[in-house]
C-alpha cells in the first residue's frame, strides 16, 4: 500500500492545510527523475567523457576529485565518495563547502591536479558561489563540475559560462519548493555516482533500471510499514549502515531532525563504530534504523550488532532496510523493509538513493504525527529552504 499516495490524494485544501503540498510529491517522483538523469548523462556522453579525460579524471590523468556542497548537498558527497573512488579510480574527497569557505588553502597541495564537483539544489545559496569562485583563486588549474537543478541559479550560470567547467542541470521537478532536500539530494547522487558507468553505457542502463525497480517497491509496498514505525512514540533515532550507506544514513538523520523541528535527536554511525561510546545513544526513547548490506562478509558484523542491541533490549523499535532478507536477519527488527523481495539485487554502493527514501518518508510521516507541516516544518522559520544570513568576508 502506497502510504504517500494517500497524502498525494487528498484535496487540494487539506494539503495546504497539512503542509504536504510539495514533499510527499516529491519523494515520490524520484524514480522517474533518476531515469531522467540517467537519459541526461546518456544524451551528453561523449561531451562529458571528453571533459573528464581533458581534466584527469579518465585516461592517462590523475587528478584528485573533490566533492562538495553544504548540508544535505554535502552529504551527497559524503554518500557516493567510497563509490565514486572505486569506479573512477581516483582519489576522491568530500569537502565541504563550508569549510572549502573558511579555509580554502587546505584542501590543496600545489602543483596537483584536482576537479572540484559542487552539489546545489539552488546554486544560490552563499557558500557554494563563493567555494566556486575560490576554486580558481587557490587552484586556477583546477577543473570544475556543478551539479545542480536549478538552471537559474547563480552556479549554473557560473558554470555554463566557464570553458573550463561542466554544468549538469538536472530535472526542473528535482529543485524541490519543500523546504527539505528529497529528490534533488538523490537524483544529484545517482548523477554523481553516473558518471563512473558513463564509459559502460550497458551497465548504466541496467543500474539504472534496478534503482527504479527498488524506489518502485519500496513506495507501493514498503511506504505503510514506515508510516506505522512512525507512529512508534521515540525522542531519538539513530542510523546506522556501512560505507555508502553510512553517508547515506547522515542524510537520512538529518531529514528527521529538519522535519521533527529538532524535536527528535537523531545520530548516525557505522554498525561497527556504534560500540566505541554511541551506544549509549540507544535507549529506551529511541528507535534504530539500519540499512543492513546484502554482502555476507559484511552483513555478519551488522546481524552482531543487531543482535546485541536486542539481547541488551535497547531501543524501543528497530526498522531494517536490506535489499532481501534472511532468517538471521528477520527475527531481528520490529519492521521490515525490503527493497527487491525477489530478482536481481542491487549492489549496496548503488542504494544510496533508494536507501535515503526511507528516511525522507519516515521524516515526512513523524512530522504530520508531531502536528508540523512537512514543507515548512520549521515554525519559528530557524531553518530556510535557501540558507540566509551567511556573509562571505575577502581573504
Amino acid at each position: 500500500m502506497n502510504a504517500l499516495q494517500k497524502l498525494i490524494d487528498q484535496p487540494d485544501y487539506l494539503k495546504k492545510e497539512k503542509g504536504i503540498e510539495h514533499t510527499p510529491g516529491e519523494i515520490q517522483q524520484q524514480p522517474e527523475t533518476w531515469a531522467k538523469a540517467t537519459r541526461i548523462l546518456l544524451d551528453r556522453r561523449e561531451e562529458i567523457l571528453e571533459f573528464m579525460e581533458a581534466a584527469g579524471l579518465r585516461g592517462d590523468g590523475q587528478a584528485t576529485l573533490i566533492l562538495t556542497g553544504a548540508g544535505s548537498s554535502e552529504f551527497v558527497g559524503n554518500a557516493v565518495a567510497n563509490l565514486i573512488r572505486r569506479t573512477l579510480k581516483r582519489e576522491t574527497l568530500s569537502i565541504p563547502t563550508t569549510h572549502l569557505v573558511t579555509h580554502p588553502a587546505s584542501a590543496f597541495i600545489p602543483g596537483r591536479p584536482y576537479v572540484v564537483v559542487s552539489f546545489a539544489r539552488s546554486g544560490n545559496s552563499p557558500e557554494s558561489v563563493a567555494t566556486y569562485d575560490r576554486v580558481w583563486r587557490h587552484c586556477p588549474d583546477a577543473r570544475q563540475i556543478v551539479i545542480t537543478c536549478n538552471k537559474e541559479g547563480a552556479l549554473a550560470k557560473r558554470a555554463s559560462e566557464d570553458p573550463n567547467a561542466l554544468s549538469l542541470v538536472l530535472p526542473e521537478e528535482t529543485h524541490d519548493r519543500s523546504l527539505v532536500m528529497t529528490s534533488s539530494y538523490s537524483t544529484m547522487a545517482w548523477t554523481a555516482a553516473g558518471l563512473g558507468l558513463l564509459e559502460n553505457p550497458k551497465e548504466l542502463r541496467r543500474i539504472s533500471k534496478l534503482l527504479q525497480q527498488g524506489g518502485e517497491q519500496l513506495l507501493q509496498y514498503q511506504s505503510q510499514k514506515i508510516a506505522d514505525f512512525a507512529r512508534i512514540q521515540f525522542d531519538r533515532a539513530c542510523y546506522l549502515g556501512s560505507n555508502t550507506l553510512f553517508g547515506t544514513m547522515q542524510e537520512c538523520a538529518l531529514k528527521l531532525q529538519e522535519m521533527s523541528d529538532g524535536s527528535v535527536a537523531t545520530r548516525f554511525e557505522s554498525f561497527l563504530g556504534l560500540r566505541h561510546g554511541p551506544q549509549v545513544f540507544v535507549d529506551e526513547t529511541c528507535v534504530v534504523i539500519a540499512s543492513v548490506s546484502s554482502n555476507p562478509a559484511i552483513r555478519r558484523y551488522e546481524v552482531d550488532m543487531l543482535r546485541e542491541l536486542q539481547q541488551k533490549g535497547q531501543g524501543c523499535g528497530t526498522m531494517v532496510v536490506c535489499a532481501r532478507a534472511d532468517d538471521e536477519l528477520k527475527p531481528l527488527c520490529t519492521h521490515l523493509v525490503e527493497l527487491y523481495p525477489e530478482g536481481e539485487v542491487l549492489g549496496d554502493g548503488y542504494r544510496v538513493m533508494t536507501d535515503v527514501m526511507v528516511g525522507q518518508i519516515l521524516g515526512t510521516f513523524k512530522s504530520l504525527s508531531l502536528g508540523l507541516k512537512p514543507d515548512a516544518p520549521s515554525a519559528a522559520g530557524t531553518i530556510n529552504r535557501v540558507v540566509q544570513g551567511v556573509v562571505i568576508y575577502d581573504e
